[in-house]
Parts: structure tokens; sequence; C-alpha cells
């Protein structure tokens, strides 16, 4: 008996773990990505206790390696004064059977990619979804170039520009458009972590609020700590999640120290010494009840159904 095919519209976070997960079902998951080869993206993920499932697909112990267990919660105003702190997190791993873990984005999207390819799934990368044809027993994706591959459903999971949920809904006759700004930016860094930073802080996810400004920061290694600020900004600011080059990066670093001003010296610290940056707009999409995440065949996961803040990796924790 021929496996029931299943097509996956995206290899995020999402798509490989559904793709790995359906593998061991006995049925037959092809997954699809618009870009042509997946690389270095994005800055890191906190990874919640939900991130169990990575045992279920094998990955737990490559992950622990790649990451440091969270061992605390500090909150503070934009000088270093304390609002709040929490040493909750060191008791995750026996309340949960995993801890929150820090990692980086690159590394985790790389190992799902990795181990999708050795359970010998299909994956198409450079595949452009253009439109879904959907009949009483089978779904076909086309994609660019007319390109099609008929399955028995079709999962959509390619994020909050998600051409499966424009096309999904186009199906329902609901036309959305494209998202919309929120007027915020992030710039997203990894730098060393400064000496100055005290022992509890440093294996800690801190944050800082300011006026209108906050600061995101945790450590991703022994000698590395991701950062994050978000900012108002007037201008649209496409979500790339590409990297800055070298230029930009001593670019952004000037513009970031101006902006802010009066944060205490770790975080400028941070700022000043970070030798990868990525910028990108915050979007929102209109709200999408919950029957308008199917048709009958097609289904749509994580960002693409209901999008989130690209906090803390909220999207790829749902996604888990």
């Amino acid at each position: 008996m021929t496996s029931p095919v299943v097509l996956i519209i995206g290899c995020g976070i999402t798509g490989p773990v559904l793709g790995i997960l359906y593998k061991r079902k006995g049925y037959h998951p092809i997954v699809f990505e618009k870009v042509r080869t997946l690389g270095d993206a994005g800055a890191s993920l906190m990874l919640m206790p939900n991130g169990r499932v990575l045992d279920l697909i094998g990955l737990a112990d490559e992950v622990a390696k790649e990451s440091l267990p969270l061992r605390g919660f500090w909150d503070g105003v934009s000088s270093g004064g304390t609002l709040g702190h929490s040493g909750l997190p060191v008791a995750f791993t026996d309340k949960y059977g995993q801890p929150a873990a820090r990692t980086k984005r690159t590394s985790i999207s790389l190992m799902l990619k990795k181990r999708l390819l050795d359970m010998d799934v299909e994956l198409h990368e450079g595949w452009k979804l253009e439109s879904i044809k959907e009949i009483e027993d089978s779904v076909t994706a086309i994609f660019d170039g007319e390109r099609m591959v008929t399955g028995a459903f079709l999962i959509g999971c390619d994020g909050i520009r998600a051409a499966s949920r424009r096309v999904i809904l186009e199906m329902q006759g609901i036309h959305t458009g494209m998202p919309t700004f929120t007027g915020l930016v992030q710039v997203a860094g990894i730098s060393r972590t400064p000496e100055s930073l005290d022992d509890f802080r440093r294996g800690s996810l801190c944050n800082w609020y300011g006026d209108g400004r906050h600061i995101i920061a945790y450590p991703v290694s022994s000698t590395l700590t991701s950062w994050a600020a978000t900012l108002p900004e007037t201008l649209v600011h496409e979500e790339t999640w590409r990297q800055s080059d070298p230029a930009e990066i001593e670019t952004q670093r000037e513009t970031l120290a101006r902006q802010l001003t009066g944060f205490e010296p770790v975080v400028l610290n941070l700022i000043k010494t970070a030798t990868r940056i990525i910028k990108f707009g915050l979007y929102d999409r209109h709200q999408l009840r919950p029957e308008q995440w199917h048709s009958k065949r097609c289904v749509l996961v994580g960002d693409a159904a209901h999008p989130t803040s690209p906090h803390l990796g909220q999207g790829a924790n749902q996604a888990l």
C-alpha cells in the first residue's frame, strides 16, 4: 500500500519537525522551502521546556551540547536597577523533564535539516508556492516554474508572510493583503559576554525597560551573549533576517548607542562589541478564527496561522 503523501510548506523549525514525525508514522512527507539554500540566518532561540519534542526526533542531546540551560530571570530599568528576579528556571528540568535552553537559531535549523535528510525525507529548496488546487481526495501544490506536486493533504508552516495562508484564505474567498508593520523594529546581535556582568545575570534571561525601548539578553555559550533591542521606527523595515555586513554593523553600533543613551554600561558594551547584527521590522496580521486555519485538505500551523512577536522564539516554541 502506498504511503499517503504529506506536502509541507516551509523548512524553518516546524517543517522539519513535522517531516520527521510524519516519516516515523509511515507517511511520505515532502518539505518545500522557497529559499534556495538554508544557511546562517537569525540570531538565537530560547527553547522553553516544551522543546522536549526534540526528544521525539532524537535531537535533544545534540541541542543540549550546543546550548546552555537557563538559570534565572532578571528584570530591571534601563539604568540597571532591579525590578525583580527569580531562580525558577533551575527547577525546569525536574518539573518538565527538560530545561529552558538558549541556542543559536542557525544551529538548530541546520540540525533539523540534517536529521530530515538523514531520514530520507524529500526536501526541495528554491520552490516558491504560488497556488493550491484542492479536490475531494487530494491536494496539488503549484510552485514557480510550473512545478506541481500532489498529496493527500498540505500543511502550511511558512511563517508570517506565508504564501500558504494567502492561498488557503483566497480559497475561502478571503483577501487579507500583506502583514502590517507595527512601527517597531528589532535589532539583534551576538556579542562577547561582558566581564562586568554579575554572576546571576550572566546565566539569566535579562530584560531592561527604558522609555519606549526594551533590551533582552541571555548567554548562548560560555562566552557569548545574544541580545535584541526593540525600538520605535517610522520607516517600514523588511523582515529579512539578513546579517549586516561589516560596514553596516559599525553604523548599527553607533546608531544604537545613541538610541540607548541612559542604559547601563553593560548594555552599551554589548552593543559596541557586537560581531553579528541583524535588523528586522515587527509585523502583525489580522486575527483569524480557528475555522479559517484550515480547509478540507489543508491546514496552517504556527505563524502562518497565528503570528506572534519574534521574542524568545515564541513562534518556534508554539510550533514545537
